[in-house]
């Protein structure tokens, strides 16, 4: 049994990536991508967390990066508004919802409340990013910042978990490049990504370039320089 799931993860891993292929092509619209990307991501993370629940032995429990990572993939690919989407169709009114239907709180004061917990709590900085996901598919700050909090908690997993959690990152760090094209951070994140956490200089190279062109905030500016020397002895070395 649990070979076949391991043979079903691979698939959908394999999967992940031939839809970002699609969609650079053009072979696939947005609605039907996010659709198969999001049912890919789901099952992929419920088929880690069963594997990781009953293939194990007791000495050999998942550490606790991998555990983080999992409860990240799980925020990403269930969400955390669910009960939001559930309420609307019902006509429930939500906590914090006006008897006209507005919330309150809005993504603006979401994604302060994010920046803010971007490292002192990344666990509840993707929760809030997911949030603001949830009203704005699109938005080019939740998808950047909640990738890469994602890549940085995965990069001390393992295995397949790591793979998932990755891909899915890479695949939002994209999105966002396509949402809005401007926005530099989600090239230098990309870049520092396949270099750091994927070991490819020729992929890390172009995004790192674009980033640099675009000027970005002095904060991030000041870890990319480094990075950037690096990659380009490390793409020279391969020539």
């Amino acid at each position: 049994m649990s070979e076949e799931l391991r043979d079903e993860q691979q698939f959908l891993l394999d999967s992940l990536r031939d839809l970002e292929r699609e969609r650079a092509a053009g072979d696939i619209d947005d609605h039907d991508y996010a659709t198969l990307r999001d049912g890919y991501i789901a099952r992929a993370a419920a088929i880690t967390r069963e594997l990781d629940g009953t293939a194990a032995p007791e000495n050999t429990q998942p550490s606790r990066w991998k555990r983080r990572a999992l409860v990240a993939l799980a925020v990403v690919a269930f969400g955390v508004g669910s009960g939001v989407l559930v309420a609307r169709q019902s006509g429930q009114r939500l906590p914090g919802q006006s008897l006209s239907g507005g919330i309150e709180q809005s993504t603006a004061t979401m994604l302060a409340s994010a920046r803010q917990l971007n490292f002192s709590n990344p666990q509840k900085a993707i929760e809030l990013y997911t949030k603001v996901l949830d009203l704005e598919p699109d938005n080019t700050e939740a998808l950047t910042y909640r990738s890469w909090i994602l890549a940085l908690t995965a990069r001390n997993a393992t295995g397949s978990v790591k793979q998932l959690a990755l891909a899915t990152a890479v695949t939002d760090l994209l999105r966002a490049q396509k949402a809005d094209p401007e926005y530099p951070d989600a090239h230098c994140f990309l870049g520092i990504v396949y270099f750091r956490f994927l070991n490819n200089p020729v992929l890390s190279q172009p995004q790192l370039k674009v980033c640099m062109d675009m000027k970005p905030p002095a904060s991030v500016t000041s870890f990319v320089n480094a990075i950037v020397k690096e990659v380009d002895a490390a793409v020279a070395r391969g020539k």
